[in-house]
């Protein structure tokens, strides 16, 4: 009897060492923060792509950035992370409300709410001008976004932003700055 519970027990370990993803995916969690000149950016896309030319093969990994800056990759599954290796970054960093404008109040209902709109207005504005002049994408929803970053982090392929990817969690911060240079800490 003791011989069978002891089989047993190994035929039950080893059927639950060969569950899970069984995908090959030798995947490590990535998390981190996005920031513009120190600022977080509030909206938009991280994106690590495996850099073959470094022997880093696999899916794509992509993580939404949230109101405080951070994001979380994922892979297969929501928060799985990123394939251990080199990775080339993208960064799609938006405008935290859409660009549609929406019609000022009217001056003679509401005074107050129609000086705020035209100084809201009038900021953004600027800050179009200062980030090089208000390149839009679409979202989900078809509304177009401010793209707040410079144009060339937003692909893996120009960015010149490369990462590694270690086994266990990682963190990356990322700081851009306005001129499209990137510190990584």
């Amino acid at each position: 009897m003791r011989v069978f519970t002891t089989s047993l027990v190994v035929v039950i370990l080893i059927g639950m060492a060969s569950c899970g993803p069984g995908n090959g995916l030798n995947l490590a969690r990535v998390r981190g923060v996005v920031t513009l000149d120190g600022e977080p950016i509030k909206n938009g896309t991280v994106m690590f792509e495996p850099d073959e030319s470094k022997g880093t093969t696999g899916p794509q990994a992509i993580g939404t950035i949230l109101g405080d800056g951070s994001f979380v990759l994922s892979s297969q599954s929501a928060g799985d992370g990123a394939v251990v290796g080199f990775h080339r970054v993208g960064i799609l960093g938006l405008d935290e409300e859409p660009s549609a404008e929406q019609p000022p109040p009217n001056p003679e209902d509401d005074p107050m709410a129609f000086l705020a709109a035209k100084d809201a207005a009038a900021t953004k504005a600027i800050r179009e001008r200062a980030r090089g002049g208000g390149k839009t994408v679409a979202g989900l929803d078809g509304r177009p976004f401010l793209v707040v970053v410079p144009e060339k982090v937003t692909s893996s392929s120009t960015s010149g932003i490369s990462v590694e990817v270690s086994r266990g969690s990682n963190t990356f911060n990322i700081d851009i700055k306005q001129d499209g240079t990137v510190e990584i800490d």
